[in-house]
């Protein structure tokens, strides 16, 4: 594990019920996912509702565990466990850059992984 930035690059706030399985998962599963795609530069800030229901109400959560990330702008939004890694990493906007999602190269051009419908 790398050290983290003092100024990291992107910052999350994970709102979880606290003692619930599913909140413990989208936490570590957030960290696992953070590790392996901007290791040291990221923050991770966990916020209980049964203890900061105010930060609650004024995001709106109704539903937890809640990932947003608050940066780099714009703000993403998440909701659920996050078991299916590669939506949380589209929907939380963390695939490297383009430079390195290329996957081959036909007549000097690059070409992209197409998507499944």
């Amino acid at each position: 594990m790398r050290k983290p930035l003092s100024s990291p690059r992107y910052k999350f706030s994970v709102y979880v019920a606290h003692g619930k399985r599913m909140s413990d998962l989208a936490v570590e599963r957030l960290k696992k996912i953070c590790e392996e795609n901007i290791p040291g530069e990221y923050k991770i800030e966990v916020i209980d509702i049964a203890k900061r229901p105010d930060l609650a109400r004024n995001q709106d959560i109704v539903a937890t565990p809640a990932v947003f990330r608050t940066l780099p702008a714009p703000l993403r939004k998440s909701i659920g466990d996050l078991s299916d890694k590669d939506k949380a990493i589209l929907g939380l906007d963390l695939l490297p850059p383009a430079k390195s999602r290329r996957t081959a190269t036909r007549r000097g051009r690059a070409t992209l992984p197409q998507a499944a419908d």
